[in-house]
């Protein structure tokens, strides 16, 4: 082989492994929020009309606030990151489908 043509064949085979190789970055997202025990996850869903449905299938109206008195009369506030912040001390995180989950 003369040596035009063996530089074109390296040439040609360092293209193709280039190809090969993903040049994007791999970004990983660390979630703030512990990932709920399976089979312990109560969801709270937005009702579509401005309330929510609890899991016991009660019907909660939201206020301004972004949060809602219970049956019971406990009041429950959102906080600043979206969270509920529930009587017992519980936190409910957003779901990402306008619901909450709650351990």
């Amino acid at each position: 082989m003369t040596r035009p043509a063996g530089f074109l064949v390296l040439l040609g085979c360092t293209a193709l492994m280039s190809a090969c190789v993903d040049s994007q970055r791999r970004i990983t997202v660390i979630d703030p929020e512990p990932a709920p025990v399976a089979g312990s996850v109560k969801r709270i869903a937005n009702d579509g009309a401005g309330g929510l449905i609890l899991p016991d299938g009660a019907r909660v109206t939201v206020d301004q606030s972004g949060g809602f008195e219970l049956p019971n009369g406990a009041y429950v506030r959102r906080d600043r990151s979206g969270a509920l912040n529930l009587p017992n001390g519980s936190r409910c995180v957003p779901d990402g489908q306008r619901g909450y989950l709650c351990p």
